[in-house]
């Protein structure tokens, strides 16, 4: 609407962020010994935060920086953010803006430098949505195409068809295995492994007392997975990409 777009502007651009993957070794020295004694890694979950300067290339009135500065500031939640730009069209941002400064030349206001703020050190790509109609025992192969080595936690949706047990076991996580016993049926479990939240959609019917307590997860790659129910099963959520900002 006001024809914005992303520019260096006075001398004032993009700034220099670090990717979210920040490590801090965690080892001890000791004396006569050349080497470390290592206890592992330790990954920081600071959230994503960078600058964006955005203008116009005409003078804005005050009337269209009040517009803009009221859809950018002042949201209670996370808002998604995509920046069209060829690099970074798959993913989106989901951010505040927790500061909004107007920048200007000739005493004529032409852009504005934001603080944006994740939620998380990363981005997220578009929203996926696989459904599987499983029958018995199903071998599925799912693809993580996050460029983190974190887990995926996805949604999942299940509709029995009958009562009895849901089952996925991931190969290639140790073959760990997600377990529902004792789901009635013409219900819609809904597990939000992400969260550790499972729900019954519609009666409200409660399923912990036969969860084995391992929520469900895709490791980086490939994921042979062996499904055993009755229903459809929706797979959905998006994945992780460490773009920095």
């Amino acid at each position: 609407m006001y024809g914005l777009m992303l520019y260096d502007f006075s001398g004032t651009g993009q700034s220099n962020v670090a990717f979210g993957n920040k490590a801090s070794i965690v080892e001890t020295r000791t004396n006569n010994r050349i080497r470390p004694i290592h206890f592992g890694v330790n990954y920081h979950s600071s959230p994503l935060q960078f600058k964006l300067v955005f203008g116009s290339m005409v003078p804005l009135d005050r009337y269209e920086m009040e517009n803009i500065a009221f859809w950018l500031t002042g949201h209670q939640d996370y808002q998604w953010l995509s920046i069209d730009q060829p690099d970074l069209e798959r993913v989106q941002f989901k951010c505040l803006i927790t500061q909004l400064t107007p920048l200007t030349h000739g005493w004529l206001p032409y852009a504005f430098e934001a603080t944006v703020v994740c939620d998380c050190p990363y981005a997220y790509g578009f929203p996926f949505e696989y459904r599987y109609d499983i029958n018995g025992s199903t071998d599925i192969l799912f693809r993580n195409e996050s460029s983190v080595r974190e887990y995926i936690k996805p949604v999942l949706t299940y509709a029995p068809t009958a009562g009895g047990t849901l089952s996925i076991v991931n190969h290639n996580d140790n073959d760990r295995e997600f377990k529902l016993d004792g789901i009635p049926a013409s219900i819609t479990a809904v597990i939000d492994n992400d969260n550790g939240i499972i729900q019954d959609a519609t009666t409200g019917v409660n399923l912990y007392d036969g969860f084995n307590l391992n929520f469900f997860r895709f490791v980086h790659g490939d994921n042979n997975l062996t499904i055993t129910g009755n229903g459809p099963l929706i797979i959905s959520g998006r994945m992780l990409y460490n773009v920095a900002g």
